[in-house]
């Protein structure tokens, strides 16, 4: 007697990537709700109906020891045994560009989480666009699902790019001080990622590392991305973190410096992305990298940022390694002979600009009053009749000055 399968369906899950205009979608559903948008028709693939064999091929195989994965992919040490078996099961198939590889689950729900755990650990997956599923059904009840990637290269072209990036980054990992402690790690890739990248919403693969290290271009995903892959081959653990700012779709990083967790954003790091993106002019703006994002907490980030949590996220209160901390740019209250021995040293003084980050609103408000306001800063700098830039950053509480 033969059995019909109810449905088989299969469902491409596209990452969008974010833009600074355009809005991200990862994670398309599975079936167009009434009403919907015929946007996303493109992305679903045909339903195909298939026999149902009530003993599907299996192979045997004797029990096999535990794998045993590295600490720098936190997503994966976040979820339970089960979907750790289903996320190796997954990154081995979008590594290996497999299709049709069976899933150690029947429960369709879980596919979307584990699959964010594997793109968010794994930026050196930049060929994998989506996944497909198939459903085997028996009646009510899902006897097995499959899974397949869906990629935007093939094996000769993932290969070359594979290459052309590690060309790329061997000048950068001859200087990279990784005999150091971590925070003089992140802090030169964080520096080298972004004065070798303009934040371009037009640049191809701006969704992966291929635009960052083979072009140069790159929007919030790509930059995150990089600067995950660069500290993941440094051998510092590094998430990519998903979200929104200002309505709009964007990635960031979750770190691990020195044994604590601090968010990081590279694209807010790039005056690049403040002014527009390639190609537009913001003369005089400076500096040129930011570092009101580099290392900050849980409670600095979410000021500005709102996070889609696919694992839980550890609470980031640590400040020891934050810039401003350690270069010790980071005031407590108004302390004049601070503030003039920094613009006295050798550094600004190259530079011809400097930020300093206050501990509180009161702080703050007082530096702006003196400083700003009151114009006490040409008393420690010489340039009665001339012009001092200036920018404030009320959130994160930060003052830079340039054309010092």
């Amino acid at each position: 007697m033969v059995c019909w399968a109810v449905l088989v369906c299969s469902v491409t899950m596209l990452v969008q990537g974010c833009t600074f205009q355009e809005k991200l979608q990862y994670f398309l559903q599975g079936q167009k709700e009434s009403g919907q948008s015929d946007e996303s028709d493109e992305y679903l693939e045909n339903i195909e109906e298939r026999s149902y064999e009530p003993d599907l091929p299996k192979e045997d195989k004797p029990e096999q020891a535990r794998r045993e994965v590295s600490d720098l992919y936190y997503a994966y040490h976040c979820l339970d045994e089960g979907k750790q078996k289903i996320y190796l099961e997954m990154y081995d198939a979008l590594s290996g560009m497999k299709s049709g590889v069976p899933l150690s689950t029947v429960d369709k729900s879980v596919l979307d989480i584990v699959f964010a755990c594997v793109m968010n650990d794994h930026p050196e997956l930049f060929h994998v666009e989506g996944y497909q599923y198939t459903e085997y059904t028996l009646g009510n009840t899902t006897t097995g699902i499959t899974f397949s990637g869906t990629y935007s290269m093939t094996s000769a072209q993932i290969q070359q790019a594979a290459q052309s990036i590690e060309h790329k980054l061997e000048a950068c990992f001859q200087d990279v001080p990784l005999n150091e402690d971590e925070y003089s790690t992140v802090k030169y890739l964080y520096e080298w990622l972004i004065n070798n990248t303009e934040y371009d919403k037009t640049v191809e693969n701006n969704q992966n590392i291929c635009s960052v290290f083979l072009e140069g271009r790159s929007v919030c995903q790509g930059y995150a991305k990089a600067m995950q892959y660069m500290l993941q081959r440094a051998g510092i653990q590094c998430l990519l973190v998903t979200g929104f700012t200002n309505g709009e779709r964007h990635g960031w990083n979750l770190v691990r410096v020195n044994g604590a967790y601090y968010y990081l954003d590279p694209t807010w790091g790039d005056a690049s992305y403040a002014s527009g993106g390639a190609g537009s002019t913001a003369e005089g703006f400076a500096p040129a990298i930011n570092y009101d994002y580099f290392l900050v907490t849980t409670d600095e980030i979410t000021r500005t940022h709102s996070i889609e949590k696919a694992v839980e996220l550890p609470q980031c209160t640590a400040v020891d390694d934050n810039y401003f901390v350690r270069e010790g740019l980071y005031f407590e209250g108004y302390d004049e002979g601070k503030f003039a021995a920094i613009l006295d040293s050798e550094a600004v003084e190259a530079q011809g600009c400097v930020t300093v980050k206050c501990d509180s609103m009161e702080t703050y408000t007082q530096m702006v009053q003196i400083l700003i306001d009151s114009q006490k800063i040409f008393d420690f700098v010489d340039k009665r009749g001339e012009s001092i830039a200036y920018t404030s950053n009320d959130q994160q509480r930060t003052i830079s000055f340039w054309n010092l």
